[in-house]
């Protein structure tokens, strides 16, 4: 066991509105801390609410997903404290893990590729290529499945800003042989120590059968994709080899790797 805490900041950036992400993220670190045997303490930061952002000594830093669009908020008092951080975190080589909205707005920032609207709204479990053999991806399949729900979409890589950073496309979205659209990043290796990802690795299975069972949730999607949707979600729900394993590894293994750099 650590002699002092880990400390860990959750960069909140769901608006003060309902969502189901915080409440995995919290219980995927302390879960994760039991298992380890590794003291932790975090602070939440409402970021987009309060215009609260942590400082520099916290040993782990993750920014959750969240709503609307990651190209309008531009030169908003928050918008800038957040892009002013991530390259205050690059600099001082501080673990960081971007999830959906937080990564989109990464990729604005550092111009990385066309942040745009998708034709229509993404949602499911679906599959995850990586490109990589990186320590994120231990213990997951190719493809790995995780939760997507997003309106955008980072397309049209920038290779030039890209490599200039040091950074990598790790991962892509499921393969669409017969859609003539170009596959969309899923996943950014910024440095040694910030990854970014375009889906949620932290959709827990029983909280999101409880979600889309839910009869205004249920409606929606049916409204809005047809009865045959809903059921393919609640489908690869309910498989094992799935959702869990993508919950059960890749925050842990973000987080192992920042443990690890910690005690180097």
């Amino acid at each position: 066991m650590a002699s002092t805490p880990i400390k860990i900041a959750i960069i909140d950036m769901y608006d003060d509105t309902s969502n189901l992400g915080m409440t995995c993220i919290v219980a995927i670190i302390n879960n994760w801390s039991k298992q380890r045997d590794i003291e932790m303490e975090y602070q939440i930061f409402p970021l987009r609410h309060k215009g609260e952002i942590p400082d520099h000594t916290f040993d782990i830093y993750l920014s959750s997903g969240g709503p609307g669009s990651p190209i309008d908020s531009v030169g908003s008092t928050w918008d800038n404290l957040y892009v002013n951080w991530l390259q205050h975190m690059l600099l001082i080589k501080k673990p960081v893990l971007l999830i959906c909205h937080s990564f989109q707005i990464a990729c604005r920032h550092f111009n990385f590729g066309n942040v745009c609207l998708r034709k229509s709204t993404q949602i499911g479990v679906l599959p995850v290529h990586p490109l990589v053999d990186d320590p994120i991806f231990t213990n997951l399949n190719d493809p790995f499945y995780t939760l997507e729900s997003r309106l955008y979409q980072i397309i049209e890589p920038n290779d030039e800003n890209i490599n200039a950073l040091g950074a990598k496309i790790i991962a892509l979205e499921k393969h669409r042989p017969h859609v003539p659209l170009e596959r969309a990043i899923m996943a950014i290796k910024f440095s040694d120590t910030m990854y970014g990802v375009q889906f949620h690795p932290e959709g827990e299975k029983n909280i999101l059968l409880d979600f889309f069972n839910e009869e205004k949730m249920k409606k929606n999607i049916i409204d809005k994709f047809g009865e045959q949707k809903w059921e393919v979600i609640i489908s690869k729900l309910n498989d094992p080899e799935k959702l869990p394993k993508t919950h059960a590894h890749f925050i842990p293994n973000f987080l192992n790797l920042a443990i690890g750099n910690q005690l180097k």
